[in-house]
């Protein structure tokens, strides 16, 4: 957000800028070659021709390496909405998107960033013939645009997919369609990644491993586990709308192969360190959220001081300190001195958590699905795997306590924020206790992993309602979101709907009740 007006580029701009990263970073893939003398047979050789687009496409899922990028495609919405960070200076007298009044130029990246930079690339592999020529390159490719074409629908609702590519005003897909074929694409991967580890078990490192950004390295069978695990997290997303389908699909994912704690996260390494160090840090642009001081605070939770630094205030006596989401301020750094996130040391940035795959199937089993295992096995193994990850011990002890709840949230500068605690939930599964206590558990839990992960946690708390969460003390959404309620969606920026106007328009038609409001629910979002 530093510098806004100065971020604020055109649309023909943004592309070009993404067409030289596309070169460049398909050029540093052939190692000690002077760019200016790659020639068609050397793209040719071990299918560099087939991959060169996709490291790229990796890095805009989320855009890793471009700190403004990053804060416009998550950290200045879905972030808030989490409840993981807020916006700790008033930008625009404190009427912007963390008090439900949207900035537009702030939310152009949410869609702009993955259309030119992974859809734009995947239609390129697609035109040029990949699927037929590199299958098991194409099948990655297909992997990455799930990724990226699930982020946009869970935030917007539904989007030009099916056709995208064909024209500047391709039809939008409703949320279920794009959904199935989200389903169908992840299928036609696995597919591919198998019968090309079938074929040549050292295909992927030869063909594959010089392009995967990730920390695995390259195995095929990784991304095949990748997959499947994300088919798991779509399944989910579909359990209250069509539960005979998410069932199908989840049962089928896990059947096969996902994620375990041996795999570890799917992760993208940035250049210049994690976006949010430079957010939090340089720019002075995020603080932790409330419910992160308040939830993991109250379970006494070894992660907090993983997640957080203490604040800097003087008076917080080096606590760590979160903010409300949405609040009026007393003055412009009132709360700058409150907790940074933590992200010193060029850690990953996360796209799926490992503890994820845990999550999934715990709340599967939890409503009766064949997962393997049982909801109680699943739910721990998901904490396990969330302490490992980050390096902190006493999961025995946590496992084991019934008595921590999270606590009352406090702010020293305006007691009108101060609230009681957001539950009475505890950590150690009861097999006694209710269905609907039970997921909040496993939802709790999984939200507490998955930090900074703001979309999918956003995600997970429209559609189960959990963990519950702070409202936004000014709303300024115009009376399109209820006091006391919670955004469920983004309305479309201009960069979709200048491009895109009579889709869009049937689209707000057909599918959103002619409304593109706040407080439109996605498809999915039933509860």
């Amino acid at each position: 957000m530093k510098n806004f007006i100065n971020k604020n580029v055109s649309c023909k701009l943004i592309s070009f800028i993404s067409l030289l990263s596309l070169l460049s970073i398909s050029c540093t893939k052939l190692p000690n070659t002077d760019e200016k003398l790659i020639t068609d047979q050397m793209l040719e050789q071990d299918a560099n021709a087939g991959g060169f687009l996709l490291p790229g496409m990796m890095k805009n899922i989320l855009q890793v390496d471009e700190p403004w990028n990053y804060e416009f495609q998550q950290n200045l919405n879905a972030d808030y909405y989490s409840g993981y960070m807020m916006l700790p200076q008033p930008y625009f007298a404190g009427i912007n998107n963390s008090s439900y009044f949207m900035i537009d130029s702030w939310n152009s990246g949410i869609w702009s960033v993955p259309a030119t930079r992974v859809l734009d690339q995947w239609v390129v592999m697609k035109k040029k013939g990949f699927d037929v020529k590199y299958p098991d390159l194409y099948a990655i490719a297909l992997i990455l645009k799930t990724f990226a074409g699930h982020r946009l629908v869970d935030t917007f609702g539904p989007i030009p997919y099916s056709q995208y590519g064909t024209s500047s005003d391709a039809k939008f897909d409703s949320e279920e369609e794009a959904y199935n074929l989200f389903f169908s694409d992840l299928k036609q991967a696995v597919a591919a990644l198998k019968k090309a580890e079938d074929a040549d078990p050292n295909a992927d490192q030869i063909r594959f491993a010089k392009f995967d950004k990730s920390q695995y390295g390259g195995d095929y069978a990784k991304w095949i586990k990748l997959a499947n695990t994300l088919r798991l997290r779509l399944a989910m997303r579909l359990s209250y709308i069509n539960s005979v389908k998410a069932q199908a699909e989840a049962e089928a994912a896990v059947n096969d192969v996902v994620l375990s704690d041996a795999d570890g996260s799917f992760s993208i390494t940035a250049s210049n360190g994690h976006p949010l160090a430079t957010i939090t840090s340089s720019w002075q642009e995020t603080r932790l959220g409330a419910p992160v001081e308040t939830i993991l605070g109250g379970y006494n939770d070894p992660r907090l001081s993983k997640y957080a630094l203490p604040a800097t205030d003087p008076a917080l006596n080096n606590k760590i300190k979160g903010m409300r989401q949405g609040i009026s301020f007393p003055s412009n750094d009132a709360y700058v001195g409150f907790s940074m996130v933590n992200f010193a040391g060029n850690p990953p940035v996360k796209l799926m958590d490992v503890s994820e795959s845990y999550f999934l199937r715990a709340e599967g089993a939890l409503r009766g699905w064949n997962m393997g295992g049982t909801a109680k096995d699943f739910y721990e193994q998901g904490i396990k795997a969330s302490f490992k990850a980050n390096a902190v011990g006493g999961e025995d002890a946590y496992l084991n306590n019934n008595t921590n709840t999270p606590v009352a949230y406090v702010d020293p500068k305006n007691s009108a924020n101060n609230a009681p605690p957001l539950s009475s939930i505890t950590i150690k599964w009861e097999e006694g206790a209710t269905i609907e206590q039970k997921l909040e558990r496993i939802i709790t839990q999984k939200w507490i992993a998955l930090y900074p992960d703001g979309q999918e946690a956003w995600s997970e708390f429209r559609r189960t309602g959990y963990p519950k969460l702070y409202p936004v003390m000014v709303n300024n959404s115009n009376g399109d979101i209820p006091n006391g309620q919670f955004i469920k969606r983004i309305i479309y920026p201009t960069s979709i709907t200048n491009a895109s106007g009579a889709a869009t328009a049937e689209a707000v038609s057909k599918y959103l009740h002619g409304q593109d409001k706040l407080f439109t629910k996605i498809w999915w979002d039933i509860r």
